[in-house]
Parts: structure tokens; sequence; C-alpha cells
């Protein structure tokens, strides 16, 4: 036993090339796997992405436009599009039963506002009346939009040559969601 503990190994020459060997063979062939993996980009949209877009098209507008999309729409639960409108500075809603219907642009009156969706006019009559009465209105009712169909919504505070006019208050121009956008973006 005392034999044992007093005896030292010694290292030959061949037992150091064989170790290195197979430490320089390790080493390659996991170097070998790295160059064949291909990396992957991971790209997060979220809140800073969503301010970033409504910035862009504030910034380049010749007028005055605010800008809501479908990642701003989705962090609160709204029960329709004009509960959406309504974290829009400069737009107020009217409600209806207890949901959001009409937007008003500025205080002025929501039958004096364009809405448009996707730059096509949308028909703006609603009958308010109960029997007997005739309360027509020509303002837009947006409780009959669920705000997770829409992509985006643009409100056009000032005119603009390119945007359909008639609406003295503004335009409101709602985008939906296009097929060739989904594997890109996402709505809410």
């Amino acid at each position: 036993m005392s034999s044992l503990k007093s005896q030292q190994f010694k290292l030959k020459p061949i037992t150091m090339a064989v170790a290195s060997a197979a430490a320089i063979m390790a080493g390659s062939s996991n170097f070998a796997v790295a160059q064949d993996q291909v990396e992957e980009e991971v790209i997060v949209r979220g809140i800073r992405a969503s301010m970033a877009q409504s910035i862009d098209v504030k910034r380049n507008a010749v007028g005055v436009v605010d800008s809501i999309n479908a990642e701003d729409m989705g962090k609160m639960p709204d029960t329709n599009l004009a509960e959406s409108l309504q974290r829009v500075s400069g737009l107020s809603i009217s409600r209806t039963n207890g949901e959001g219907s009409q937007v008003t642009i500025r205080g002025i009156d929501p039958a004096l506002n364009m809405v448009t969706m996707n730059g096509r006019n949308m028909p703006t009559v609603t009958i308010d009346g109960t029997a007997g009465e005739d309360k027509g209105s020509r303002a837009f009712d947006f409780a009959n939009i669920a705000s997770e169909v829409i992509y985006g919504v643009d409100v056009y505070k000032t005119g603009k040559a390119d945007i359909a006019t008639g609406g003295l208050g503004g335009t409101i121009n709602i985008k939906t969601l296009r097929p060739l956008d989904v594997g890109e973006t996402k709505g809410t």
C-alpha cells in the first residue's frame, strides 16, 4: 500500500499525443456543428413599435393627424371601435346604452365627420327615433365595428388633397388587415 502512495505516474509522450489529438477532434466537431446551425432572429413588436409607428404617421403627415393601431387597441378591453378611439387626443365619444357609439372630433358634432374604410366612404345614416318620431342622423355608429378586426385608424383633423373631404370636423380612416400583411403583422 505504501508503495502505491509513493509511486508517481509519469506521462509518456505517446499518452500526451493521444490525449491532445482527442481534444482537438472534439473541438473541431463542435465547431462544424456550430457552422451548420442557422442563427435565428427574434423581432419584438410591442408598445415601443406601436408608438414608433404612430409617431412616424404624425411626422410624415402634412396636416394634423393622429393614429392608433391594433397593438394600441388590444391593450384595453374595448367592446367596439368608438371606445378604442376615445384615447386619441382631440376625440371624445358619446354613449348609447352604455356603449360608445359616435365620435366627436375637436368638439364638432359627430354628424359633421367623414368616416372612410380603407379610403372608401362609409354609409353614415343612423335612426335613433322611436315610433312616430324622425330623429335620423348623419353620424356614423362605431358600435357596429369590433376593434379586433381593425388594423389601425388614422384621424385627419385638417383637410388634405388626397383624402376624401366631406367632414367639417375631420376624417376618420379605418384600416382593416389586408391579406398580404398577415405574415408580418397581426391584429389584436
